[in-house]
């Protein structure tokens, strides 16, 4: 008797256990569900913003929805499975080549998702770095055209081995082929995220060093400095030590800012000449001119910040990942993994937050759209 007694309540107990394990995995099903809704409300937005505000149809804007559009398909092809995977406890009931198709685009999102980022910091470096060429250039269109399709072949190229059974799994259906997981981790992650932050540092290089010419302009021009030759001499001499490079660009930028002056001495005539020699009224060309280096210091911010989260949301998977897949004395628990994995596409609900924050033009479409 006391043998029975001891089994009922054992079995009593892991019932227990059981119907708790499931309630956990009911309420985190629905959590994740709602992360569902916000990715695909959030990125809908960003999408139909710049689809509908002309001032919000810029080259890095178009990235940004290729960007958009890569987290609205985590959100609807890949997401619902993980719930699914997350339901059932792992186990995968579909069949061998769904499961491929699962993770082909599981791998190929992520990595769309990182090439976009370092398309748009490419975008950035020729925005702020080459002004003149970036405005003037008549194939913009065409250029960020090659961009996006460039970010979607690579993407698809690092995850269609995965596609033709490269993937080494049974009952479960998870990437754990060990060499595909250091392939993928380093071409689909590490790398494009090392070549982005160069690129970013060059930026912020560039910015710092503007500064800091601007500053020796400013005192070699102020009445005080210029009544003496020293100064000058000292202030010329300086100049060699910056790129030759810089000293170009910076001539350029030089030469944009004396025609927003002309166009801004037009403006206030109210009158802006024409080259068949009529006259015309101008409104806001100079002031668009005169903004422009600030406006693009301001896009370069929000996206560096973009990328920061980027590093945030997705690091602890790429690290949880290989540890799992490589080190065999690590013993990473499957919530540990499950969490890093969820906050990955976390990443895909805050960009939209982030443009809502740190751009005016984003903030104003997306309340123009809101309240239709």
């Amino acid at each position: 008797q006391c043998s029975v007694a001891g089994l009922s309540e054992h079995l009593h107990t892991l019932n227990g256990t059981g119907v708790q394990q499931e309630e956990g995995r009911n309420y985190s099903a629905l959590l994740y569900a709602l992360l569902i809704l916000v990715v695909v409300f959030g990125n809908s937005l960003v999408c139909l913003a710049v689809l509908r505000e002309r001032a919000l149809q810029t080259s890095t804007n178009y990235l940004v929805v290729s960007l958009a559009v890569a987290d609205l398909l985590v959100a609807i092809l890949v997401m619902p499975w993980v719930v699914y995977l997350e339901v059932l406890g792992g186990d995968w009931p579909f069949s061998r080549l769904s499961c491929n198709i699962f993770v082909t685009l599981d791998v190929m999102m992520c990595t769309a998702s990182i090439l976009n980022l370092c398309a748009i910091s490419i975008d950035r470096y020729l925005a702020v770095v080459m002004p003149v060429l970036y405005t003037a250039s008549r194939k913009s269109r065409g250029r960020v055209s090659a961009m996006i399709a460039t970010v979607w072949i690579l993407a698809f190229a690092v995850s269609c081995p995965l596609l033709f059974g490269f993937n080494t799994t049974a009952s479960t259906c998870s990437i754990s082929n060990p060499e595909f997981v250091v392939y993928s981790s380093v071409v689909s992650f590490y790398l494009p995220f090392v070549v982005t932050l160069l690129v970013y540092m060059r930026i912020y290089v560039f910015f710092k060093r503007r500064r800091r010419r601007r500053r020796m302009t400013s005192c070699g021009a102020s009445p005080a400095h210029s009544e003496s030759a020293d100064s000058y001499n000292v202030s010329q001499a300086s100049l060699p030590r910056l790129d030759i490079e810089l000293q170009q660009r910076e001539a350029q930028e030089e030469s944009l800012a004396a025609e927003s002056k002309k166009e801004a001495a037009k403006r206030r005539q109210g009158v802006k000449n024409l080259p068949n020699g009529q006259t015309l009224v101008s409104l806001h060309t100079a002031h668009r001119g005169g903004n422009m280096q600030t406006r693009e210091k301001k896009a370069t911010q929000m996206l560096a910040i973009v990328l920061g989260v980027f590093l945030i949301c997705w690091l602890p998977f790429f690290v949880t990942h290989i540890l799992k897949t490589h080190c065999k004395g690590c013993h990473v628990p499957n919530q540990l993994y499950s969490a890093a994995t969820w906050l990955g596409y976390v990443n895909s609900a805050v960009n939209p937050i982030i443009y809502t924050t740190f751009n005016v033009d984003f903030r104003r479409a997306f309340i123009k759209i809101l309240s239709c």
